[in-house]
């Protein structure tokens, strides 16, 4: 079931069925791994927990697919409502600095808009990458509070991000 799309990849659930190609997507992000879990490389069994962890926070976890060549090229895990929470945005690193991280963010700025979302909040970890703040910050972010985060039982400096799209 698709939820959202853009000229060049769709996004939809992830299924179980998946899980490889998920561990795969995040194994290819080794620093990201490292600075925010601690856990390098992440297993099925890791996966399957964190995808469950977060269907019980009521977020969606989904897989971006390449319609050219119906490859998971990221992962984005995401929960609408009137200020959406963009949790995960993660782009398998053979395609990263393509455009794709830009496309698929785009693409779901205009799902949260379909859905009359006012604005889009995302916590960035601090520390990780200049290019991750920069990133949202190219994309029309303002940074708004230092927090801690806690994930996968790391605890994280972090900056609350966020971009109003509705008025």
């Amino acid at each position: 079931m698709m939820i959202f799309d853009s000229e060049y990849f769709y996004v939809c659930p992830i299924e179980i069925s998946d899980v490889d190609n998920v561990v795969e997507v995040y194994n290819s992000n080794m620093i990201f791994l490292e600075k925010h879990t601690k856990n390098y490389p992440v297993t099925f069994e890791w996966v399957t927990e964190e995808l469950k962890s977060m269907r019980n926070a009521g977020f969606c976890s989904c897989k971006v697919v390449d319609k050219r060549t119906g490859k998971m090229v990221g992962i984005i895990d995401y929960k609408i409502e009137q200020e959406s929470y963009l949790s995960l945005l993660i782009v398998h690193q053979d395609y990263q600095n393509m455009g794709y991280g830009k496309q698929i963010y785009r693409a779901f700025e205009d799902y949260a808009k379909s859905r009359k979302s006012q604005c889009i909040r995302l916590d960035v970890a601090n520390g990780y990458s200049d290019k991750v703040i920069n990133f949202w910050i190219a994309n029309g972010f303002e940074k708004l509070e230092d927090i801690k985060l806690n994930w996968a039982g790391v605890t994280l400096s972090a900056v609350i991000m966020k971009k109003y799209i509705l008025t």
